[in-house]
């Protein structure tokens, strides 16, 4: 690994960040926002970053995955962080408290920074705080919030920043996202360092990819297959009916699945399952989620379907894909 050499910030370091969990938010991309934080702490040997979990009246709220998560404090308990992202899931956008959206006006007031994860981009959008803003919510309020609020420049981008608002769709849309954000503030050695540790290589500067992508290939050859890989890359744990995304391409189910075995060789049904065991064998590899909760994150209704999947897949079980390479070769062998 890369030893890392601290250098200035770039930026005035944005230290505190609160993150506000709303009901039905997506927890993996809660812990990919969380991770390149604590990569940050650990690999520069400083407290660079300081996190809380919060919600509205400080009680349990619950994930996509139905698990009750209990957070760290209320949303106004006194303490006012330098960065707010508000945790939202894959659903569409809902009316949001009133209460809320007055806070949120006054924290942006006040010059905190604001960011949404998934559906949350909704509430920040209600209150008023994304006009003039290029923004990237949850592909299922996209449609609704083109139509009230056009005020806002929706990108094709998994993630934006623009000035003082961070929006990404969900998923590891969140992980690169924050990552992006630390290397803003803290500069492109601590960028590199940490996403050599998530075994990222090089992250890229931009939201923009470096290199060829199966979906910039796609791009030429047939834009809404493009647009379909896309919608499946950001709905993982929540993953779209079929039906439903080839509607929201303005296809047939039948035309989509003519596209994916022309150009892919496979059923939209099997690539869609693929990006997500490709998924999960990230989480598994590189955060310490028990096995169910990746399962759940990935959009398996249980572990023992996500087990059967992983292992007709990869050839090994979803258990042993943390054990060294020797101890994995050995186990796929068993």
């Amino acid at each position: 690994m890369t030893a890392y050499t601290p250098l200035p910030p770039t930026r005035p370091a944005l230290e505190s960040i609160g993150f506000l969990l709303l009901e039905d938010f997506s927890l993996i991309a809660l812990a990919g926002a969380l991770e390149p934080l604590r990569l940050a702490n650990q690999l520069s040997g400083r407290g660079l970053y300081r996190w809380r979990t919060l919600t509205l009246d400080g009680t349990p709220v619950r994930a996509a995955n139905q698990m009750q998560v209990s957070p760290e404090g209320r949303l106004d308990d006194g303490a006012v962080p330098d960065v707010l992202i508000l945790c939202g899931g894959d659903g569409p956008g809902t009316l949001s408290d009133p209460a809320l959206l007055a806070r949120l006006r006054s924290l942006a007031e006040s010059g905190v920074h604001l960011g949404a994860l998934g559906s949350a981009s909704w509430p920040l959008a209600e209150a008023g705080l994304l006009q003039g803003y290029e923004c990237s919510p949850a592909w299922s309020c996209r449609v609704d919030l083109r139509e009230r609020f056009p005020g806002i420049a929706l990108s094709p981008q998994p993630y934006v920043l623009d000035r003082d608002r961070y929006t990404a769709v969900g998923g590891s849309a969140a992980l690169e996202l924050m990552l992006q954000l630390i290397g803003r503030n803290q500069g492109p050695a601590l960028l590199g360092a940490i996403s050599e540790t998530l075994t990222f290589g090089q992250l890229r500067s931009d939201p923009a990819p470096p290199r060829l992508t199966l979906r910039d290939a796609l791009a030429s050859a047939h834009p809404r297959l493009q647009e379909v890989i896309a919608l499946m890359e950001a709905n993982l744990e929540e993953p779209i009916d079929l039906d439903d995304l080839a509607s929201f391409v303005e296809l047939s189910r039948r035309q989509l699945e003519r596209l994916f075995q022309k150009y892919l060789r496979c059923s939209p049904s099997r690539y869609y399952l693929k990006l997500r065991l490709l998924r999960a064998r990230q989480l598994l590899r590189q955060t310490p989620l028990p096995v169910v909760q990746v399962a759940l994150g990935c959009g398996f209704l249980s572990a023992q379907n996500f087990s059967k999947c992983y292992r007709e897949h990869f050839g090994i079980a979803p258990s042993n894909e943390r054990l060294d390479k020797p101890q994995r070769c050995q186990a796929a062998m068993h």
